[in-house]
Order: C-alpha cells, then sequence, then structure tokens
C-alpha cells in the first residue's frame, strides 16, 4: 500500500478553505438547478407520495455519504475517491475512479453552462442568438479559469458567495409559502394507475441525483485547513441541510400547485400563484445564479483531479504544474477549461450529461468498499470520524449504488464503458512513457 504521508505535490498547495467555505461548496453542487424541475417530474411518477421519496432518499444517501465521511477523515491529500481506490484497491482501479469523476464533472460544468443560458433568455431575450450564447458560455468558463487561477481563497470565497445568492430566494420561498400551502391538496392520495417497482425506481433515481455533490469535498482535501475534521463536517451538514431543504420544496410545492405533476417550471409556477408574476422572474434569476454557482463548484474539484491523478503518476508530470506566486494547479485548470468550452460550445455536452449519474453512482460503490478495506488493512491511516458499524453501512451503500445502477439503461452502461476505455487507454499510455 502507498504511503499516504509520502511527500507530494499538495505541499506546494494553499490551505487557504475553512470548514464552513467547504460546507458551502458541497452545498452550492448539490443544490443545482435540477430542484427547480424535480418537484412536478416526482409528482407525476408517484403522487403525493413524493414527498416520502423525498425524504427516503435523502437518508439513503446519507448512508453513502456517511461512508465518504469515515474514509475522508482518513486523508489530507487531494483526490478523493481517486486517491481512497489507488490506495485501498490499485493503481487502475484509482485512474478509472479519478478520470470516471473528472468526466463527470466537466459533463456537469459543459451542462450548466448552456442551461444557465437557457435561463437568462427569460431576462434577457438575446442570448437566444447563437454567437451571444457562445460568447456568454466562453465568458462564464473564461471567469472562473481566472478565478481558480488566481487562488483557492478567491475560489472559495466567489463560491460561497453564490451559495448564499442562491440560498436565500430558496428559503424565502419556503418560508412564504408555508403560508399558502394548502392542507386538503397533501392528502396521501392512492398511486398513479401505471405505477410499478419500475416507476418507483425511476423517481428515487431522479431524486438521488439531486442529492449529488457531496463528494467533491474530498477531492479538495489538500487545500482545506485540517481536511480530516473538516471533510467529514462539511459532508454531514450538507446532507442534513440539503435533505430538509429538499423536503421542504416538495412540501410547498405539492401543497400550493394543485396541477403540480404538469407544471414545466413548479417554483415558478407556485412563487407567482403566491406573490404575483414577479416571483417567476425572480425564480428564473434564481436559477442563473445557481447554474453558474454549479458550474464554478464543479469545475475547481475537476481540475484538482487532474492535479491529484497527475501527482499520483496516473496521467503526464506537466498537469501536476503549481502556479508560483498564486499556487494553485495552472497546468490542470488550464486543460480542464478547455475540455469544458469545447463541449459546452459544440453542444456535445449532452452525451457526457447521460453517464453522469451511473459515474458518480460507480464512484460511490468504489468508495463504500474501500471503508472496509481500510477497516482491516493494517497499517491503513487512522479514522479521526468513525461511523458505527461502518463495514455494515458501507455494504448497504454499495448495494444501494448498485440497484440504482440496474435500472439504467445498456445504452448508458455502454456510453460509460466507451468514456472509461479513453480514459485507460490514456492511462496505459501515460504508463509506458514513463517507463521509456
Amino acid at each position: 500500500m502507498p504511503d499516504p504521508a509520502a511527500p507530494s505535490a499538495d505541499t506546494r498547495l494553499l490551505r487557504g478553505i475553512s470548514r464552513w467555505a467547504l460546507t458551502a461548496f458541497a452545498i452550492n453542487l448539490t443544490v443545482g438547478s435540477g430542484i427547480l424541475g424535480l418537484p412536478a417530474k416526482i409528482q407525476a411518477l408517484v403522487g403525493n407520495y413524493s414527498l416520502i421519496v423525498m425524504f427516503a432518499c435523502g437518508l439513503l444517501m446519507a448512508l453513502i455519504a456517511l461512508c465518504f465521511a469515515e474514509v475522508g477523515s482518513r486523508f489530507d491529500r487531494s483526490g478523493g475517491p481517486h486517491l481512497y481506490a489507488t490506495l485501498a484497491i490499485g493503481q487502475t482501479a484509482g485512474f478509472a475512479v479519478g478520470w470516471l469523476l473528472w468526466i463527470s464533472r466537466i459533463g456537469s460544468c459543459a451542462a450548466v453552462s448552456n442551461l444557465a443560458v437557457d435561463y437568462g433568455k427569460v431576462l434577457w431575450p438575446q442570448l437566444a442568438h447563437p454567437g451571444v450564447r457562445a460568447l456568454s458560455i466562453a465568458a462564464l468558463v473564461l471567469g472562473y479559469t481566472w478565478i481558480n487561477i488566481r487562488g483557492i481563497r478567491q475560489t472559495a470565497a466567489v463560491n460561497t458567495t453564490f451559495t448564499v445568492l442562491k440560498l436565500v430566494p430558496l428559503l424565502a420561498f419556503v418560508a412564504i409559502g408555508l403560508f399558502f400551502v394548502d392542507p386538503q391538496a397533501l392528502h396521501p392520495d392512492r398511486l398513479p394507475d401505471d405505477m410499478d417497482l419500475n416507476t418507483l425506481s425511476t423517481a428515487v433515481l431522479l431524486a438521488a441525483y439531486a442529492y449529488m455533490g457531496f463528494d467533491a469535498t474530498t477531492v479538495l482535501a489538500g487545500e482545506v485547513r485540517a481536511p480530516q475534521r473538516s471533510v467529514p463536517f462539511a459532508i454531514l451538514v450538507s446532507v442534513a441541510f440539503v435533505t430538509a431543504l429538499y423536503t421542504l420544496i416538495q412540501f410547498v410545492c405539492a401543497g400550493v400547485l394543485p396541477n403540480l405533476a404538469s407544471s414545466g417550471q413548479p417554483l415558478a409556477d407556485a412563487a407567482a400563484q403566491m406573490v404575483g408574476p414577479w416571483g417567476a422572474v425572480v425564480i428564473a434569476l434564481t436559477a442563473v445564479i445557481s447554474c453558474a454557482g454549479v458550474f464554478g463548484a464543479s469545475m475547481t474539484p475537476g481540475t484538482r483531479l487532474l492535479f491529484a491523478m497527475s501527482d499520483h503518476g496516473h496521467l503526464p508530470n506537466a498537469l501536476a504544474q503549481v502556479h508560483e506566486r498564486f499556487r494553485t494547479p495552472i497546468a490542470a485548470i488550464l486543460a480542464t477549461a478547455a475540455a469544458i468550452l469545447v463541449l459546452a460550445i459544440s453542444g456535445s455536452f449532452i452525451y457526457l450529461v447521460k453517464i453522469t449519474v451511473i459515474a458518480r453512482l460507480s464512484i460511490y460503490a468504489v468508495t463504500c468498499i474501500t471503508l472496509t478495506i481500510f477497516r482491516i488493512r493494517a497499517g491503513a491511516p487512522p479514522a479521526l470520524f468513525r461511523l458505527w458499524a461502518g463495514p455494515c453501512v458501507a455494504l448497504i451503500s454499495a448495494w444501494l449504488c448498485v440497484w440504482f445502477l440496474a435500472n439504467s439503461s445498456l445504452r448508458e452502461l455502454f456510453d460509460v464503458a466507451i468514456a472509461l476505455s479513453v480514459g485507460l487507454a490514456l492511462h496505459a499510455l501515460t504508463r509506458g512513457l514513463r517507463r521509456a
């Protein structure tokens, strides 16, 4: 087992992320644009039982998050699941996990940048022009690239600002909406006529996707103060907060909109019904801010993944280059930004979005398994956060991930296999050049 305390390029990075700033990263990544449309989709599948589905899914994801919290409390280096799989299972498995996680990050960035422009058209119709659209996306990518290069403290500050700007209107929506809820509308009705196990699993999978994002805290550990304690704190607080927020949003939407299942913009429609047309404008602005915030929060761990994989010998050494003044992985930042820009403007981001869920769930399953490996392996770094009945919880969590994956189509699994094959070929080439 490689020594996790061995010198690495992490020592050249600046530990400029505080505990609460890391928590803001997790919340910003999790509370994305999906929640703006998710209440209607889940309601259409399971009716008013959507409240139970939303809350129960938060509890299920909390099990996985607890596994991440224990494993993350063992390390103070960048890489997250990539690092854990490398040390627990081996080099190839570690690279596969890191590559899939990086693919999911750049796919998310490319998707939300386009989604931000789509929402922005409500406020500024000129964004519908292809040239203006491309320039807007390029400005977003270049802006965050510059922020990431300038330093992790500036990046964390911008992320925290976007998190606050996003949460204020959502919390206001919940606070005001509670006064407009019709209790009769929330009465448990019979399940839809076409309801079956596949429909229920689809609803759970949609909700599970909305809870993904807490894993980014582990990737940033090399730039976090006291990461062995800060990472578990950020994971647990963010998952608890998001579970409560999502359940309350679903509660308000179901209690305010009698036709929630057929609503294309449930939060905007509910806000308009509560406070008038300007409420829908506020929600549209919130969507733009949310997408821009998720973009930045996804891009930063994506750049650190490339840095960590290069630092661990899985990718060319050039990607581990650190800026002498700003102490940021400049080569990894520029490479990630270039990939995002190409995908976002070309429109091929749709291909990557389809495999994001499968990639994340696969990574979650592997990370849960590493918990049991570190528990029994002699010489494993000590865990500052120890999960009660950890191996049992880890196996249940891994099984949940497999259950989610079982509901994916063969086409989506094939997409993941293609992306993984490309990465493994690059990995093999890098190792061959290193030997030469």
